[in-house]
């Protein structure tokens, strides 16, 4: 594949100026110009022996040609009409790409969805759209994604319990999913640079998603809107007074003297668990 695109650069300029693509800061379009990036979400992806792939934001169909040679069905789907419409006549001419279907519309509800039912997503993620796209995948039946999100985000995912970083985000994420860091890339690794660094994250599935974890997303949800107050206070809040003494009795130690971002995710668990036929029906 390398062979066919030897200067990313010098060919994502070209296929700009061919398809008179306007790149759309609203959509957070950032198009991937480093051999070293596309190698590592390749690898990981192929270690994973995919059946059907989901690339969420096709940009200029690079990352997906790379992703045909993993898996025998790639859909890619893509927001901005015009680089689908690119990407569609790239793809029709490209004799090694076989098996890419490419859609117009919103990557983060097709994932959702389930309507392509896929078993790895793959994504260089527009910023803009990471943590609906996360959340997104942690209700999805996939089994595994492999993204390149923004640093700081993806640091977040692996936050221990007591850190600032420690959020919501990091305790849906472990819930559902392990979480693998991967490479850090640099601005340049991307046309136009953004202004952050970036990284790849491999998310591979822990547990499954069904409607009545609905009861726990809003459960932590209620415990992180007060994140530095004493564990026990912002739990009377959520659940009530009667509750927590049955808690108290149960887990007392786990939360006792702690505040709620010093909660490991199993703890959280644990305590849904504990209540959950009581409280969360």
């Amino acid at each position: 594949m390398r062979s066919r695109y030897r200067d990313l650069e010098s060919v994502t300029k070209d296929l700009i100026r061919l398809y008179g693509v306007k790149v759309r800061k609203r959509l957070s379009q950032h198009f991937v110009v480093d051999y070293s990036l596309l190698d590592e979400i390749l690898q990981y992806v192929t270690e994973l022996k995919p059946t059907k792939i989901v690339e969420v934001g096709t940009g200029l169909v690079i990352l997906t040609a790379f992703l045909s040679s993993s898996s025998r069905y790639v859909v890619t789907v893509e927001l901005d009409s015009s680089l689908a419409k690119a990407a569609r006549d790239y793809l029709s001419k490209e004799a090694c790409v076989d098996f890419v279907e490419t859609l117009v519309g919103d990557g983060v509800l097709l994932v959702r969805s389930a309507l392509r039912d896929p078993d790895v997503i793959a994504s260089n993620v527009p910023y803009s759209i990471t943590g609906p796209l996360i959340n997104s995948i942690i209700k999805s039946n996939c089994r595994a994604a492999v993204l390149t999100i923004q640093k700081e985000v993806a640091e977040r995912l692996v936050a221990v319990p007591g850190s600032k970083p420690y959020s919501r985000l990091t305790v849906m994420v472990n819930t559902f999913m392990t979480v693998q860091l991967g490479g850090v890339y640099p601005p340049t690794s991307f046309i136009p640079h953004p202004k952050v660094y970036s990284r790849v994250v491999v998310l591979r599935r822990l547990r499954e998603w069904n409607r009545s974890w609905r009861a726990y997303e809003e459960f932590v949800r209620c415990l992180f809107n007060q994140k530095r107050k004493l564990a026990k206070k912002v739990l009377k809040s959520c659940l009530g007074e009667d509750l927590i003494n049955k808690l108290n009795i149960e887990l007392g130690t786990l939360i006792e003297g702690k505040r709620v971002y010093q909660l490991p995710v199993e703890t959280i668990i644990k305590i849904y668990s504990t209540l959950r036929d009581d409280y969360f029906k």
